[in-house]
């Protein structure tokens, strides 16, 4: 909770009442409520009211920041799988089928006959028969058809250690792909708990401006009825007059500001465009804890979700330096192949259905690649680096992070506590001066600064709070508590 510092004013001047009066109007100016907040009003009274987890609920149930980093560990996670494929074989089939119609121009053609060749004996002689030919030429088309199946089984033995690097490379990228969804998450959780907190700051701005506003009316009926008795000056009754039209421009400025809050709230909520609907007050109280800073830093540390994703990404790249490594060594793969075919070309040598079946092993050692292996290890080298310094100053921003957080609790638990001194201080300022202003001994000029004073104090215990609470959501995000904060509202 924050502690907001009230200002006692002691002055003669005329204008300093007034001043004062600007202040006290800025101040319930920069609150806003939510419908449910407002001046109670009968169907307002019918609203339906959302606790923080219901409000948290709805956020997270259709965040698209929150669909989006789903869909990167949704990645992520296919890289793994697609990792662990490198280790298992590469199967392929493929089945050819052709049919060609060839077609000769002018071939000569020939008629069946007979071929006689002497042999030693002049008495014997053998009779081939033969093709002779005829004289005459005619076009002649052929058709053939060719089938064939073939199937390949491969398998990558060695190649470098690239396989292992680039799964554990893989797995890490995962581990940061959730983390950044967990804190992505938490991102979530804050704005919707911030701006839940400052719709309950908003409306409890609201009601301290319609408390001033009635307060000021009864001060405005007093000076009349004084003025009627002649006990009080025209220009006291005109003061309060028009310390009762201001008190009503803020109760209007506050309950605008509310209208924006819940709009605020709505947005955060993925429902820009919702109907109206109430919060709970209950909610807005704490007892101004303020954790060991040192301990705070300890935990940030160890559990912070965007440091867990940048080390796990710093452990990738390092993996991808083994990866880039792994073309200067040799490659080793093991090999099936199997294939069967038809074929009725008259011009085809062997038979016309054959099958055959291949296996062995390959190696192969790239000697020189023109310094492409030596270049991308060197890049490799600089974007892992790049990861460690980025850890780094990601450590150091945590750092800075939760010292800030943690003076802003402690101031803001210092303001609370002043300006709950402050109220009874004026509250009892004000009983004082309606008291001198009654016997003739004050003005009403020390009414309206009495109630400028109230007022003031009020609407900073309310800011100190809010502030706390905010301070306090933000703290739990810093620090790596705020999933297992949300689960608990």
């Amino acid at each position: 909770m924050y502690r907001v510092r009230a200002t006692k004013f002691r002055t003669t001047s005329f204008l300093a009442p007034l001043m004062i009066l600007l202040v006290a109007m800025t101040v319930l100016a920069g609150g806003s409520l939510p419908a449910g907040a407002q001046e109670p009003v009968g169907p307002e009274a019918q609203l339906p009211i959302l606790s923080l987890r219901d409000c948290l609920e709805v956020a997270l149930g259709d965040s698209p920041t929150l669909m989006v980093s789903d869909e990167q560990r949704h990645i992520a996670a296919n890289d793994v799988t697609g990792a662990w494929g490198q280790f298992l074989p590469t199967i392929s089939l493929g089945y050819d089928w052709q049919k060609a119609e060839r077609t000769d121009f002018d071939v000569d053609q020939t008629s069946p006959g007979l071929v006689t060749i002497p042999t030693t004996d002049p008495n014997v002689d053998v009779i081939f028969p033969t093709q002779i030919p005829n004289g005459e030429v005619a076009d002649e088309t052929i058709i053939t058809k060719y089938k064939g199946l073939n199937g390949q089984v491969r398998l990558n033995v060695f190649q470098g250690f690239a396989k292992f690097s680039r799964l554990s490379s893989a797995k890490n990228q995962l581990k940061a792909a959730e983390a950044t969804m967990d804190y992505t998450r938490e991102l979530v959780v804050e704005d919707v708990t911030a701006a839940y907190f400052n719709l309950l700051r908003y409306q409890r701005l609201l009601v301290v401006a319609i408390e001033t506003r009635d307060q000021t009316q009864l001060e405005l009926e007093r000076s009349e009825t004084y003025f009627r008795l002649g006990s009080a000056a025209k220009s006291d009754v005109l003061q309060q007059r028009v310390q009762v039209e201001n008190a009503k421009l803020d109760v209007v400025v506050a309950d605008n500001t509310v209208k924006k809050a819940f709009a605020d709230l709505a947005y955060n909520m993925n429902r820009p465009l919702a109907e109206g609907f109430a919060i709970d007050e209950s909610i807005l109280q704490t007892d101004y804890n303020v954790p060991d800073v040192d301990a705070l830093y300890s935990e940030a540390l160890a559990h912070r979700l965007d440091l867990v994703s940048s080390e796990h990404n710093l452990e990738s790249r390092n993996k991808d330096v083994t990866t880039a490594t792994s073309a200067a060594w040799p490659s080793l793969d093991v090999y099936l192949n199997h294939s069967r075919y038809e074929n009725d070309s008259p011009f085809r040598f062997g038979a016309s259905k054959s099958a055959s079946t291949t296996y062995g092993w390959s190696a192969s050692w790239n000697v020189f690649d023109r310094l492409l292996t030596w270049t991308g290890r060197s890049q490799a080298k600089a974007n892992a680096r790049i990861a460690q310094y980025q850890l780094q100053q990601a450590k150091l921003n945590v750092q800075v992070e939760v010292r800030q957080l943690y003076n802003s609790l402690v101031e803001a638990r210092e303001r609370a506590h002043v300006s709950q001194e402050t109220i009874i201080q004026s509250e009892e300022e004000l009983r004082l001066a309606r008291e001198r202003f009654r016997v003739g001994a004050g003005t009403t000029l020390d009414i309206i600064l009495a109630q400028a004073n109230l007022t003031n104090s009020k609407a900073q215990e309310v800011q100190a709070m809010c502030d706390f609470l905010i301070f306090e959501t933000q703290m739990y995000r810093a620090v790596g508590r705020m999933n297992a904060w949300a689960g608990e509202q």
